[in-house]
């Protein structure tokens, strides 16, 4: 007989820890089930270890281990239980196995809690409802409509596929924007170190000099005096602004009016719009092929839509259906492009409103990755003159300034 260190469940969902002798891991799992707890982890209670104690010390202050829960954590985990119950496992067996082999805490947690909301007689999609904000509103409508077909397994595959698209997309655009924010960032610093620390001490040297300065050079120094006298107060202000656009962001209000802002911004406002018609594209597909009704569908685009303005359209789209007209005419509006309302006036005609859907879904996501390609071509030069017109005025105005006291 050997002794098992376990971690479980009561039929409460209280977390229990203990130790129990058995022959083997399968007789203390099976024994303590006996017990009518639902085990999470099963291991041989060995001595002690400093290598496996510094090991679990290590995995337990990873910074990992404790952050939130993201898109391919869901990919991952949704993917795991399709895996599973094609394999002729049930749903709660696994929930646990995914619950057991995730290192976040807080999907584990989240899992459990979906686990034992389950066991206590709840549906998969309402268990999941509970969970409020861990998981994207897309997520338990799809359940729903899974269970209620019995193509559970088939409908998280398709999620999956959904989330995992987002993501992919969301990480272009990342990828796009940090070569130019690395610039931007560095051209900031380097003309704040020339103008604060090496430029007033070149003005130190040309004090004492009666000749006149090349305009190039009294330009440059006029502004590193500028940024000496009030570059802390300019500093304040743009700090105090960043705050209160980014606390008024989190308002109803804020937000829609920034949103609306956004979408007018040249660049920006496109991109914004293609990634969001693509969005709306493959959930509707996604969402009616599950058997959800076009009301239903496009509540849960304007639940899962990012810019509050774009929400309000798909929003009033559905209420123009509620009224008893027509997808087409509901999408008649100034923020979504005449293409998607056209197209979705000949999806309803011919009655393949999921196919016309998931090919919108397509061309914009296409369309959305070819401009940021775009914009990585054109912003990438664009950065690397500004930096090199910054830098090399400086330089200019020095040099310019050193040859003409060389010569007097």
């Amino acid at each position: 007989m050997a002794k098992y260190r376990y971690k479980a469940l009561d039929a409460r969902g209280q977390e229990k820890k203990g130790n129990v002798e058995a022959a083997s891991p399968a007789e203390a799992t099976a024994l303590l089930r006996s017990r009518s707890l639902h085990v999470l982890k099963v291991e041989l209670a060995s001595s002690f270890n400093p290598l496996r104690l510094l090991a679990m010390l290590r995995r337990s202050l990873s910074p990992k281990r404790y952050a939130g829960i993201s898109s391919g954590d869901l990919v991952m985990t949704f993917r795991q239980l399709a895996l599973m119950l094609r394999a002729g496992n049930t749903l709660i067996q696994g929930l646990e196995l995914c619950s057991e082999m995730t290192e976040k805490v807080q999907l584990r947690n989240t899992l459990i809690n979906v686990l034992v909301a389950i066991q206590g007689g709840s549906s998969f999609a309402a268990a999941i409802q509970k969970q409020g904000t861990r998981f994207p509103p897309l997520v338990a409508k799809l359940v729903a409509s899974g269970e209620a077909s019995g193509e559970l397994q088939a409908t998280l595959e398709r999620l999956a596929e959904s989330l995992e698209r987002s993501a992919a997309l969301k990480r272009q655009f990342i990828s796009a924007m940090t070569y130019p924010m690395f610039l931007l960032v560095a051209s900031v610093g380097v003309t704040l170190f020339l103008t604060l620390s090496i430029i007033p001490k070149f003005a130190t040297l040309l004090e004492g000099r009666s000749q006149d300065l090349p305009g190039a050079t009294q330009a440059m120094m006029n502004i590193s005096t500028w940024l000496v006298d009030y570059g802390l107060y300019l500093a304040i202000v743009l700090g105090i602004g960043l705050f209160l656009t980014l606390a008024s962001y989190t308002t109803v209000l804020g937000k829609s009016v920034i949103d609306r802002i956004l979408l007018h911004v040249p660049m920006v406002g496109h991109s914004i719009r293609t990634s969001a018609m693509s969005q709306m594209g493959w959930t509707m597909s996604l969402l009616l092929s599950s058997g959800l009704t076009v009301l239903e569908s496009l509540r849960v685009v304007s639940d899962i839509m990012a810019n509050k303005r774009l929400s309000t359209c798909f929003q009033q789209a559905g209420d123009e259906i509620l009224a008893g007209r027509s997808l087409a005419y509901g999408l008649k509006q100034n923020n979504i492009p005449p293409m998607v309302q056209h197209m979705a006036g000949i999806g309803e005609r011919s009655g393949e409103l999921e196919h016309v859907m998931r090919e919108l879904g397509k061309y914009y996501q296409e369309m959305a990755e070819a401009r940021i390609k775009r914009m990585i071509s054109t912003m990438e030069p664009a950065m690397t003159v500004i930096v090199a017109g910054q830098v090399g005025f400086v330089y200019y105005a020095f040099f310019k300034a050193m040859m003409q006291v060389s010569a007097g």
